[in-house]
């Protein structure tokens, strides 16, 4: 048993809660264990599929594999719970299919968890069942997002995924999660999350333009200014997380690009997608992460820790680094 993990069985489950009240503890969230672990575990996922298009062959575990049936379980409760009618704001139908979700979340993931990863499902289910919008509001958006990458890293961090499953965990698991939230967000016309516009680049998500843009290389098949023309990403939408985003995006609006998405037009106009990708972490943090609209809502238990890094020793700032992708 690996240092990492034999800590994490040492403190049992708890139901993460969220932590950050008001704008004052914003420091306290950036200067946090939780904050240090999942910036480098974004940068980690960020190098690992640099280059990678979606349909490419990796190793996919068995846990993985089991994780992408939980998903496809969660895409039929939609058939189970059908729309009602939309409302000024979204359909009521979906608080039918989230109800679901909670009831049944705990025993998919005892289904797709080795045993030995049980004590962590109540841990665990906090963060998926925030994964996919919230039931009251009737919305989504990338704190939703957020809750799903830090599951993916609290199943790191008990070492039920590992580093071999770093790149299947972008190009399968995710991919299918963004998938699956597409399809709840036009079933049940979900709102976006917080004010239109300010996520920057999209009203319901961020992740798929970072790590989409390190699998479009400087040497790819397209350019960054041709990746929001459909001549060019009309082929490539499901090889790419970052064209089919924009794909998405031109599905549901109507208009000129320039205008309904003017950053990321603008964006678009950058030389080199490896520039563009250093933005986009960047960006990450500055529209995400140190937003307090969106750390509010961020979840902490005994996986997700809001205390302190620790300050430096001759060992780092950790024992162990939680497992996390290859370079």
């Amino acid at each position: 048993m690996s240092d990492s993990k034999a800590e994490a069985s040492t403190v049992p489950s708890q139901k993460p809660v969220p932590k950050i009240k008001d704008i004052s503890l914003m420091k306290a969230w950036k200067d946090s264990k939780a904050y240090r672990e999942y910036t480098l575990f974004v940068q980690s996922l960020n190098r690992a599929v640099h280059g990678l298009k979606n349909s490419d062959t990796v190793p996919l575990s068995p846990t993985l594999d089991k994780l992408i049936i939980l998903l496809n379980q969660l895409d039929s409760f939609i058939d189970q719970c059908p729309p009602k009618g939309r409302s000024r704001f979204g359909d009521a139908g979906y608080r039918d299919w989230h109800g679901k979700l909670e009831q049944e979340s705990q025993q998919l993931l005892k289904d797709a968890l080795p045993e030995q990863y049980h004590n962590y499902i109540e841990e665990l289910n906090g963060y998926l069942c925030d994964s996919f919008g919230n039931s009251t509001r009737l919305d989504y958006g990338t704190g939703h997002e957020l809750a799903f990458a830090l599951f993916m890293l609290c199943l790191c961090k008990i070492e039920a995924l590992t580093e071999q499953d770093s790149r299947a965990m972008v190009l399968k698991l995710f991919s299918r999660y963004i998938d699956l939230c597409r399809k709840l967000q036009r079933t049940y016309y979900l709102e976006p999350a917080g004010s239109k516009g300010q996520w920057c680049l999209d009203d319901y998500q961020f992740l798929p333009f970072l790590w989409g843009s390190s699998q479009l290389t400087d040497d790819g098949p397209i350019e960054p200014k041709q990746a929001i023309d459909e001549r060019f990403y009309r082929d490539l939408s499901n090889d790419y997380l970052y064209l089919g985003a924009v794909k998405y995006i031109n599905e549901v609006k109507t208009g000129p690009f320039f205008e309904h998405s003017s950053t990321l037009y603008d964006i678009s106009n950058v030389a080199h997608w490896s520039k563009l990708n250093q933005g986009m972490v960047k960006m990450y943090h500055g529209e995400v992460l140190d937003k307090f609209p969106i750390a509010q809502h961020i979840l902490f238990g005994n996986l997700i820790s809001f205390d302190p890094v620790p300050k430096p020793t001759g060992e780092g700032l950790f024992k162990k680094p939680a497992p996390v992708a290859n370079q």
